[in-house]
């Protein structure tokens, strides 16, 4: 599963070249574009928004790196935030506490549900044998579905379909979530390459026979990388609902913060500090296409950019396998 980071990069800049320039072409209007880019790359309000909208991709990236190393391929960051970010919102809007006993267990409690929420496809894959893509896939619709049931019911506030607010003095500041991304790559960076468990999961993910040879049980990597993957979602869940969602309403779709993150994962070669940066600079996309809607480029463009990215970063790593 490893890709060469230099594949990575190339394919990503020649990507995000493509990207502006079609956008460029197809409006008529390239200078505003660039200056919309510098804006985006320069300027206060969008930096924030950035490191604002990467929380929840990075923290779901950093763990699915961990997960992808050791060949448990979940792609469940997805729900596992969506149940995150419903524990915040009950701890700090519903539960009656107040203050840091309030924040404590807004922080405790989605990661606990991220990471309980994380072992249903542990069980089925290590005692039943199901694919972890497939569980997961299925259990990020349930989260939704079961999110959307308590929002029109236990947590319904008023007339409409929506729940009560996080409190503005409960609410976190934006570089909150630039710590916790920080934090959580270098902690999955010295796992991997500072303590034995790390090694249990490089071992495992490159020779499993091996590794059981030499007394790594696959069960138990597996249930590691699953509660910590599970956790850094559900946490991301949490940062995301404190520091800019502050309430929920009824979802047609998932948010998409773990799919992005399953992404971001891959294309930083399941390297935690890799997916770091690529987080931001993934959710700078979004936030950039946002900026874009000015000079008549749709929002969805942004999705656009980000499949060309991925395209030519597909292209570029197969094109280095052919030349080793």
């Amino acid at each position: 599963m490893e890709q060469r980071l230099g594949g990575v990069l190339a394919g990503g800049a020649l990507g995000f070249a493509l990207a502006v320039t079609i956008a460029s072409l197809a409006t008529g209007r390239p200078l505003e574009i660039v200056e919309n880019l510098i804006w985006v790359y320069t300027s206060p309000a969008p930096l924030v928004n950035t490191v604002l909208l990467s929380v929840p991709i990075a923290m779901a990236a950093i763990g699915l790196s961990l997960s992808y190393r050791a060949r448990f391929i979940t792609i469940g960051a997805e729900g596992q935030i969506v149940l995150g970010s419903v524990a915040a919102l009950w701890a700090t809007a519903y539960s009656g506490l107040e203050g840091s006993a309030a924040l404590a267990l807004a922080l405790l409690l989605p990661a606990l549900s991220g990471a309980l929420y994380a072992l249903i496809p542990f069980l089925l894959r290590a005692y039943a044998g199901a694919s972890e893509v497939l569980t997961s896939l299925m259990l990020n619709l349930v989260a939704v579905y079961v999110t959307n049931y308590l929002i029109a019911t236990y947590l319904r506030e008023g007339a409409f379909v929506m729940t009560r607010i996080v409190p503005p003095e409960l609410r976190a500041e934006w570089y909150l979530g630039l710590v916790m991304i920080v934090a959580a790559a270098l902690s999955a960076h010295l796992l991997l390459t500072r303590t034995r468990w790390g090694l249990a999961i490089e071992v495992y993910g490159r020779a499993p026979k091996a590794a059981e040879t030499y007394g790594y049980s696959a069960r138990q990597v597996m249930l590691l990388v699953s509660l910590l993957s599970g956790g850094l979602a559900g946490l991301g869940g949490a940062v995301a609902m404190l520091s800019f969602q502050h309430s929920l309403t009824p979802m047609s779709f998932p948010p998409g913060y773990g799919y992005a993150g399953a992404l971001v994962a891959w294309l930083s070669s399941n390297n935690p500090l890799a997916a770091l940066f690529a987080s931001l600079f993934f959710s700078s996309l979004m936030v950039f296409g946002r900026s874009l809607q000015a000079v008549g480029v749709p929002l969805s463009y942004a999705l656009a950019a980000q499949a060309l990215i991925v395209l030519f970063t597909l292209i570029a790593v197969a094109r280095e396998r052919q030349w080793q």
